[in-house]
C-alpha cells in the first residue's frame, strides 16, 4: 500500500502544500485542455453522459482506508468511497497510452452496459485518476486462464462464453459505427473484459489505446505500433496501418480463448514450463513454420487450429455440462475464428457481422437448451 501512503501523506510545511496545489492546477489544466481536445475530436464536443469533476483531496480521502486492489493491464483498480457509496478508482501506471482519450471514449459509451461506467475523474495528479461505478467484479483472464476452484471454472459455461463474446462483440460494433469516425481499439483482450460476479455481464475497461480514423477514410497510418502481442494483428504489425479490421483479428484471439480456456499458443503446445503469458509466445514456433515470401501466410493461430476439430480443442469444462450435443455451435464457431484471425485484413469479416453470426449460435444454443428443458 506504499502509492496510496504516498498519495495521503500530510505535508508538514505550508509553503510545501502551496507548491502541492500549484503542481495540482497546472496538472488540471493540462490534463483539462487535452480530455478537451479528444471530446471535440471524437464527438465535436458533445458528451453522453455527464464527467464529475473530483478534486485530488477527494480522491486521497476515498481511498485512505483501501484494503482491496485489482491489478489490470497497466492499471490498479482500488476501492474507494464517495458520497457515501462504492466506487472504483482506477491509477493508470503506463506513461505510453492515452488517458484523456480513454475519458473521452468512456464518458460517450457508460450508457452502454457493457462498458464500465465512467462516475467522474481527477485531472490533479499528473496522470488523470478515472472513477467508475462499483461492481464485483473478476476479469476475464482471471476467470478463463488463473487458478481458480472447480465450481468457478464450470460455472463459466459454452452458454455464458456465447454471451460474453456477444456483449464484447456488440461494444466494439459500437465503436466502429456510432462515433463521428469509427474508433479502432487495437488492444481486445481478455484483461481488459471485467465480469460482473452478480449479474454475470461483461464489462469492457480501457480505450486509452484507441485511434480514429480519419473522416472518409478506412485506415489510418500510425508509427507507434499499440497492442500486446499474442493478439496483434499482424499485417497491421508489418505495415502499421490501423484499420477495423485490426480488431476483428484481436476479437479473433479473444474468441479461440474463450473457446480453448487457454491463454497463449506456448500453453497449448506444452504445459512444461510454468507461468506462460501472453506478451512471451515465442515467435521462434511462428517464424520456423512460416514461409515470409507467403504474400499470405498462415497467422499463428491459424498454425494451432490447423485440421483440428473444435470438440478436439475446445474446453473440457464446458463440454463435461454440453458434450456432443453442440458439436455443430462448436466448428461453426471455430470457422468463425478462422475468418477472423486470417492474415489479411481484406479477408475478415467486419466486426458488425462477427456479432450477427455469434447472435446465430448463441440463439441455436438456446432453442437446444429449450428443447432439452
Amino acid at each position: 500500500m506504499h502509492f496510496f501512503r504516498v498519495l495521503t501523506r500530510k505535508k508538514p510545511f505550508s509553503f510545501a502544500a502551496a507548491e502541492r496545489r500549484k503542481k495540482e492546477e497546472d496538472c488540471y489544466l493540462k490534463n483539462g485542455g487535452a480530455v478537451l481536445e479528444e471530446l471535440l475530436a471524437l464527438c465535436d464536443g458533445n458528451c453522453r453522459i455527464p464527467i464529475r469533476y473530483f478534486t485530488a483531496t477527494e480522491i486521497e480521502r476515498a481511498i485512505k482506508h483501501s484494503k482491496r486492489k485489482m491489478e489490470l493491464s497497466h492499471v490498479s483498480m482500488v476501492t474507494g468511497s464517495l458520497d457515501n457509496r462504492p466506487v472504483l478508482v482506477r491509477f493508470s501506471r503506463c506513461q505510453f497510452t492515452n488517458i484523456h482519450r480513454d475519458i473521452a471514449i468512456t464518458a460517450q459509451m457508460s450508457h452502454l452496459k457493457n462498458v464500465l461506467r465512467l462516475v467522474g475523474c481527477c485531472l490533479e495528479f499528473e496522470q488523470p485518476v478515472m472513477v467508475y461505478e462499483y461492481v464485483e467484479a473478476i476479469t476475464l483472464s482471471d476467470l478463463l486462464f488463473r487458478e481458480c476452484d472447480h465450481k468457478t471454472k464450470r460455472s463459466l459455461s459454452w452458454g455464458k462464453r456465447l454471451r460474453i463474446a456477444n456483449e464484447v462483440a456488440s461494444t466494439v460494433v459500437f465503436l466502429h459505427t456510432e462515433f463521428t469516425t469509427p474508433i479502432i481499439h487495437r488492444d481486445i483482450k481478455p484483461h481488459k473484459v471485467m465480469i460482473d460476479q452478480n449479474s454475470g455481464v461483461a464489462k469492457i475497461i480501457d480505450f486509452s489505446l484507441s485511434i480514429s480514423l480519419p473522416p472518409g477514410e478506412l485506415e489510418v497510418q500510425d508509427a507507434v505500433l499499440c497492442g500486446t502481442f499474442w493478439y496483434l494483428d499482424p499485417e497491421y504489425a508489418s505495415l502499421g496501418i490501423v484499420t477495423q479490421k485490426t480488431d476483428v483479428y484481436s476479437f479473433g484471439v479473444l474468441l479461440f480463448q474463450l473457446l480453448t480456456g487457454k491463454e497463449s499458443l506456448d500453453s497449448m503446445q506444452s504445459n512444461i514450463e510454468e507461468g506462460n503469458v501472453m506478451d512471451r509466445v515465442h515467435s521462434r514456433i511462428y517464424e520456423e513454420t512460416t514461409n515470409f515470401k507467403d504474400p499470405n501466410p498462415p497467422t499463428m493461430v491459424e498454425l494451432y487450429i490447423k485440421e483440428c476439430n473444435a470438440i478436439d480443442i475446445a474446453d473440457p469444462t464446458f463440454l463435461e455440462q454440453h458434450g456432443i450435443e453442440i458439436r455443430q455451435q462448436l466448428e461453426d464457431y471455430l470457422d468463425l475464428v478462422k475468418k477472423c484471425t486470417t492474415y489479411k485484413g481484406e479477408n475478415r469479416p467486419y466486426m458488425i457481422h462477427v456479432a450477427k453470426e455469434l447472435c446465430r449460435i448463441e440463439n441455436c444454443y438456446r432453442a437446444l437448451t429449450i428443447d432439452q428443458n
